[in-house]
């Protein structure tokens, strides 16, 4: 019987219970296991009953499928240093660890670079529940033998956690009441994937399914609640497509924080899949210097559309308008037209309205999506395009932007150099948005920024 069999036939291993993570648990080929807190502080005893120190923790490498314990550490009560000793010396563990050599053959340990602790790696760090959209904290690990190793099986997140580790679970009594109609919440580490491979950082754990599954206004909510490492963390475990997408939903204040930490050459990567507004927004949050870098790093096409934008002051339309728009020349067809947004409505978040151009960039007309479902497929978009249009300046101010939206109840409104070209378009909910005292916003729901941009992107403005 190996070191792992012993241990797990002892005493302090309890029977698994609990619906969907004794399945889990089950289909590896085990049904006892124990919890790390119940063996945390025990006495550890050498082959001759001498009591050598108290454990503190327990190391572990990656496995075949599964992370392995492979050392116990524990505090010398004699010399008071830590001693880190191989799990083969370990006979069982029962009130205490019992080793299989006596104090004076004890070996001096240390870990590989492949070994992590339990304490400093896992517990009390952050998981993040994808069935709950929320961040939770590891409060006791599950251990059990999985063929012939002994293994980490899953986390606890839930209160009975906190109480074990306070030694509440053991109490008669105050078990019976309490513990019984707690829910047990434990996460099956087979749920689990790391952001880091190299299992230098588990600070952060994603269960039930990755994270890019879910809805950019839900990553965004999760990145909140995180630590900045964590959120960095996060955001080089998604796509570029969907970090961009949840970045634009975060609080700004958080915004500025990531940014603000964020390498250059990661930022330049994300900023070239958003909005280049939004993506202006963001590199006025951090230094001259690192934006000019960002800037150099960004395709040139894209960093154009951007430094654009940023050459405009806070306070004028420039500053918070789109130069992503879809538009047409006036001798387009309907059909091509439409052949147009379904290629470009993917990365145009404003489709609505579908804006005319001459040959030389300037401003024409504008239809909207319902003139162009009412036309006939072989028209052609100057038979019913208006031409009475309301444009403004890029030195517009922002209040006289949203007053003329909200005046002639347009969703979005062209923005023009003095000669008429288009230069891109300013939408009613980014206007508004701006000139919301932030008295007012304070008093606004929490996510009223998310709710805003959700229903934008529903109406397509």
């Amino acid at each position: 019987m190996n070191s792992s069999e012993k241990i797990a036939s002892e005493k302090s291993v309890v029977k698994a219970y609990g619906p969907l993570w004794v399945r889990e648990i089950s289909t590896i080929g085990t049904d006892r296991v124990g919890f790390f807190s119940q063996i945390q502080g025990t006495s550890v005893v050498d082959s001759e009953g001498v009591v050598v120190g108290k454990l503190n923790d327990l190391s572990i490498k990656p496995g075949e499928t599964l992370l392995e314990v492979s050392r116990i550490v524990y505090t010398s009560n004699i010399l008071r240093e830590k001693v880190m000793l191989p799990l083969s010396n370990v006979l069982s563990i029962d009130c205490g660890v019992r080793l299989d050599l006596p104090r004076d053959e004890i070996p001096p340990g240390k870990l590989s670079e492949k070994e992590i602790l339990i304490t400093e790696t896992i517990l009390d760090k952050q998981i993040v529940d994808i069935d709950g959209l929320k961040v939770v904290r590891v409060n006791d690990v599950l251990l059990a033998p999985v063929k012939g190793a002994l293994c980490l099986v899953g986390v606890d997140v839930g209160f009975k956690g906190i109480l074990r580790r306070l030694g509440i679970m053991g109490r008669s009594g105050l078990s019976s009441r309490i513990m019984g109609k707690l829910p047990s919440r434990i996460i099956p580490w087979s749920y689990i994937d790391l952001l880091d491979p190299a299992l230098r950082k588990i600070h952060l754990k994603i269960s039930r399914k990755t994270i890019s599954d879910l809805h950019p206004a839900d990553i965004a909510d999760i990145i909140e609640d995180l630590n900045n490492r964590d959120r960095l963390m996060v955001l080089d475990s998604l796509g570029d497509e969907t970090a961009a997408e949840a970045l634009e939903e975060v609080d700004p204040d958080v915004q500025a924080t990531v940014v603000k930490h964020m390498d250059a050459d990661d930022m330049a990567d994300i900023l070239e899949k958003m909005d280049p507004a939004e993506a202006a927004d963001l590199l006025d949050m951090v230094t001259e210097e690192k934006a000019s870098e960002v800037l150099g790093l960004m395709e040139p096409e894209e960093a154009e559309d951007v430094m654009e934008l940023m050459g405009y002051s806070d306070q004028s339309s420039g500053s918070i308008m789109t130069n992503e728009y879809i538009w047409v020349r006036s001798y387009c067809k309907v059909s091509d037209i439409f052949e147009r947004l379904r290629k470009a409505g993917q990365d145009v978040d404003m489709i609505y309205y579908i804006y005319v151009l001459n040959d030389t960039g300037q401003l024409i007309g504008v239809a909207s999506l319902r003139d162009l479902l009412l036309a006939d497929p072989s028209g052609k978009i100057d038979d019913f395009m208006k031409t009475d249009l309301i444009s403004i300046l890029p030195t517009a101010s922002i209040e006289g932007a949203t007053n003329l939206l909200s005046k002639y109840d347009f969703l979005s409104i062209p923005v023009v150099d003095p000669e008429g070209n288009m230069l891109g378009i300013v939408t009613f909910d980014d206007a508004l948005d701006n000139v919301i005292p932030e008295d007012l916003k304070t008093r606004l729901p929490w996510n009223y920024h998310k709710m805003r941009r959700a229903r934008a992107k529903e109406h397509g403005v």
